[in-house]
């Protein structure tokens, strides 16, 4: 047997989606990855040419030297 509510009405948050979020028009820039407004096609920063999420690099750079030392000096 079924349970019944009488709030069934009432819509959920997220409205019952996968959580899936794609937009087509996202664009970063991939010197220092801040996202761009859809009309950008470059980067007001550092002037990079703005590219979609999946075409950044996805290496890492390596950490500074200076986090890197010893502490013990």
């Amino acid at each position: 047997m079924g349970v019944f509510s009488k709030r069934n009405d009432i819509e959920e948050p997220g409205g019952g989606g996968s959580g899936l979020h794609l937009d087509l028009d996202e664009r970063f820039c991939p010197t220092c990855r801040q996202q761009l407004q859809p009309w950008q096609t470059t980067c007001p920063d550092d002037g990079a040419a703005a590219v979609p999420r999946g075409q950044l690099p996805s290496a890492m750079p390596p950490p500074p030297a200076h986090l890197l030392d010893d502490d013990d000096r």
